[in-house]
Formats: structure tokens, sequence, C-alpha cells
């Protein structure tokens, strides 16, 4: 049972222009999308309320005890759905109505704060809105999210390819080898397209998320009032 006295993390990832694309390319990216959200979901058990699940076709959802793990879950969901599309991001901390398994029938505040920050990332052309409670650290990760989600986007193919490659932990001699490039062609791609800072963002972004006491923090709060 969920206890309706205390208030949760939400994550929506909602994935961009899903109604333009092409059917079929969407269909088995999103069957990917599924595959992976069950790995969450095993990961990521201790912390989850209601599991991540894809509804309304093009919408990816769960509740959470705590947001840590959130953007590591927007990393992989993104490398899934490149380059076809991508998704926008909204994680949001408050109180849900109605105890039920079905993430589309718990209602609430968090939800109708989420579906309030989902229009204005569209309206915007923003991809990211942090509202966990914490007005300094959710201004920060809005500001690292986007940034470093912005030189992604406008990698090539041959550049994302070797950021994907870093990001998995690969030297950039190993990415040569898998590539069939030269080792000196993969350095020169790296730092153009600014591989090396999006990791230090990334890393920042994780670090950020993991030592935050975020129940401390909130019960702190509680007893300020």
């Amino acid at each position: 049972m969920i206890d309706l006295t205390k208030q949760y993390f939400l994550l929506v990832l909602d994935v961009e222009n899903s109604s333009t694309l092409p059917n079929n390319q969407l269909s088995v990216k999103m069957k990917l999308v599924k595959a992976k959200l069950k790995q969450f979901n095993r990961q990521f058990y201790e912390q989850i309320i209601i599991p991540l699940t894809i509804s309304y076709g093009d919408e990816i959802a769960g509740l959470f005890t705590s947001p840590e793990n959130f953007f590591s879950i927007f990393i992989d969901i993104r490398r899934i759905l490149c380059p076809l599309t991508t998704v926008r991001f909204v994680a949001i901390k408050g109180s849900i109505a109605v105890d039920s398994p079905d993430i589309r029938q718990i209602g609430g505040q968090v939800f109708k704060s989420a579906n309030e920050a989902m229009m204005k990332l569209k309206e915007k052309k923003d991809f990211f809105s942090w509202q966990t409670g914490l007005l300094v650290i959710d201004r920060c990760l809005e500001s690292l999210c986007e940034i470093s989600n912005s030189i992604v986007h406008d990698m090539s193919q041959y550049q994302r390819e070797v950021f994907e490659l870093l990001n998995a932990g690969l030297s950039q001699k190993q990415i040569a080898d898998r590539l069939g490039k030269f080792t000196q062609s993969v350095w020169n791609v790296a730092h153009r397209s600014k591989s090396y800072q999006v990791l230090q963002a990334q890393n920042a972004i994780i670090l950020m998320l993991k030592e935050t006491k975020w129940d401390f923090i909130y019960f702190e709060k509680t007893n300020l009032k």
C-alpha cells in the first residue's frame, strides 16, 4: 500500500514529436525502451513505489522515493531513441491522491504539477524541469542538463558514436579499433564535439543527485514550518 500522507518523486519522460515520427521506426525504438524499463525496475526496485511504464503510447512515468537515479535513466533512454528523437524530462516531488498500482490512476498534486511543467517545457522548447523542493539544486540541475543535452543533440552521427562509447568507458584507442578509425580521428572528434565537457557535466549531475540527502532535507523543511 502507498502511504498517501507522504510525498514522492515522479519522473516523467515525454517522447518529442512522437505523432510525426514514422510508426515503424518509433515502434522498434519503443520496444527497446520497454525492455530497458524492465531492467531499471529490477535495478532500482528499492526506490520504486510504482514501476516505470509507458503510458499513452509516448510517455514514460514512474514514482520513486528518491530522484537519485533519474538522470541515469534519462541518459539510457536518450541513447536508445537517438537519432530518431529524444525526450523531455520532468522530475517533481509531491503528493498523490489515490493508492493504485496504475500510475495513470493515482492523480494528485504531483501529477498536476508535472503536467504543467511539461506544457511549459514544450512552450519554451526546453527539455528539463527539476522541481524537488530545493530551489538552488533544481536550478543547477536544469542548467547542467540543458547545456549538456544541447551539445549532444547537435552532434553528428560519428560524434555521437564516439561520445556514447566514451560514456560507456572505452578508451580512445578502443573506440578507434571498434569503429575502424585512426586514434587521432577519435581524439579530434571527441574534442571538437565537446564530449569530455558533456561527460564532466553528466558526472556532476549524477554526483549531485547521489550526495543530496533528500529525505533529511525534506524532514528539516517540514519541521521549519
